[in-house]
């Protein structure tokens, strides 16, 4: 799923960056850098990867280990993160809930739902 594919005009390299970036911003602001810092440092080692990257190319494992590590606050997390999203305009088309329930899932149609939610430009 690395591949960059034209998207209206933008690349899928620019579209991961885009959200990786969006998300990020959003957990600093809910967590303070350090708290962020601490998620970060967590969640790199379990996923032996960036977990912005794992965020956007592999949701559901992204929040398999969340949850590993925050247990049932990884869904309230991420409640927030997505309502902050959507109150942005950053996200569209979707509850926080069921942005939450499009990461728990690992099809294709969820996925391309996911990606397709976050705003454009």
């Amino acid at each position: 799923m690395t591949q960059d594919r034209p998207h209206g005009g933008v690349s899928r390299s620019e579209i991961v960056t885009n959200i990786k970036e969006l998300f990020r911003s959003t957990l600093r602001d809910l967590l303070g850098p350090s708290g962020l810092n601490a998620l970060e440092h967590y969640l790199n080692r379990k996923l032996q990867d960036d977990m912005y990257e794992v965020f956007v190319s592999s949701p559901s494992t992204f929040y398999t280990v969340l949850r590993s590590f925050l247990g049932k606050g990884a869904d309230a997390i991420l409640r927030i993160a997505a309502t902050k999203l959507i109150e942005d305009g950053k996200i569209m088309g979707l509850s926080a809930e069921e942005f939450v329930e499009l990461m728990k899932r690992n099809d294709d149609e969820s996925y391309r739902r996911f990606l397709d939610s976050f705003r454009r430009g």
